[in-house]
This record gives C-alpha cells, sequence and structure tokens, in this order.
C-alpha cells in the first residue's frame, strides 16, 4: 500500500506533504478495520492482568458483535451513496460498497471507547482516537461528514448501552 518510505523526516521526491497526510488516514484506517486497535488494547489489558484472556474475548464478542448488527441493521435501513472518493493508483483505501451511513469504523471506535476502557481517562483517549478515525474517513473520501457524525453519535449511545451489559455480565 505505501509506495515511498520516509527517511528522516526528508520528503522524497514526488511525494507531497498531503500524500504523507494521506498516507497517515490509510493507517489510522486501517488500524479502525475489524476492531484491530480495539483488540490490541484489550490483549494489553490482558497482559497487565486486569482481566483474564477468556473475559477479554468475551467483552469483544459483546462489543463486536453488537457494532456489527446495528452497523449492519443502520447501513440496510439508511442505504446512503458513498461520496466519489479517490480511485486508480492514488486510493489508498478500499472503497467500500456498503451503504455510506453511518460510518462503522467511527461507530466501531466511539463505541469501543465508550464500553470498553475502566477508567474516564481510558474512554477520553478513545473518544479522541474515535476522532481520528472519523477524520481518516473523511480525508479518504469514504464518507459525508454526516456520516462521520452519525457514526460518533451512535457509537457512543452503542457504548453507553454495551457499558451498563459488560457491567452486569461481568457481576455474574
Amino acid at each position: 500500500m505505501l509506495d515511498a518510505v520516509v527517511v528522516r523526516g526528508a520528503e522524497p521526491e514526488g511525494l507531497s506533504s498531503d500524500r504523507l497526510v494521506d498516507i497517515a488516514a490509510a493507517g489510522i484506517s486501517a488500524l479502525a478495520d475489524y476492531g484491530l486497535a480495539v483488540a490490541l488494547i484489550e490483549a494489553c489489558a490482558v497482559r497487565r492482568s486486569r482481566r483474564s484472556a477468556p473475559q477479554a474475548a468475551l467483552r469483544l464478542a459483546v462489543v463486536g458483535i453488537s457494532i456489527f448488527l446495528v452497523n449492519t441493521g443502520m447501513k440496510r435501513l439508511v442505504d446512503r451513496p458513498r461520496p466519489e472518493g479517490p480511485t486508480g493508483p492514488q486510493a489508498l483505501a478500499r472503497t467500500p460498497s456498503s451503504s455510506s451511513f453511518p460510518s462503522g469504523h467511527t461507530m466501531a471506535a466511539a463505541a469501543s471507547a465508550v464500553a470498553l476502557p475502566a477508567t474516564a481517562a481510558g474512554s477520553a483517549a478513545g473518544l479522541a482516537g474515535a476522532g481520528l478515525v472519523g477524520w481518516s474517513r473523511l480525508r479518504l473520501g469514504a464518507h459525508h461528514r454526516s456520516d462521520v457524525i452519525g457514526g460518533f453519535g451512535i457509537g457512543v449511545v452503542l457504548g453507553l448501552a454495551l457499558r451498563i451489559l459488560l457491567k452486569a455480565l461481568e457481576r455474574e
């Protein structure tokens, strides 16, 4: 995907600063694909012995399945066309074929940021990350602004519901 290497902050010939920002956006978006970043964060929690591997797996399954169901249902309900983003060799991310609303990447990041962290600081960091994910989806031309804003809002509400559910599951 990356067709050039940046060495010591120098800009390689033919690689503009805008292109570097696009590459960063593609990297952020890729980390949000399929909950990769969230799974890594939960793995760190297991490593720090905050929870067991089975607990982390259950939490990820509950959150992941919920996000998938809400995202799929909303996309089918709204069925909004995507914006015409970059194509050809300039495109850095795959163009999804699903409906544009809501931004599933942003929704998943926001829901995870609210549902999973044990501390307010963790949630704040997660929500900042969700904001970066939303920015990356706009930068890559994959969504309209309202898709990202809607995805963020739906994600926060879903995250609040999931947080309650996860606390109830942990008590059992």
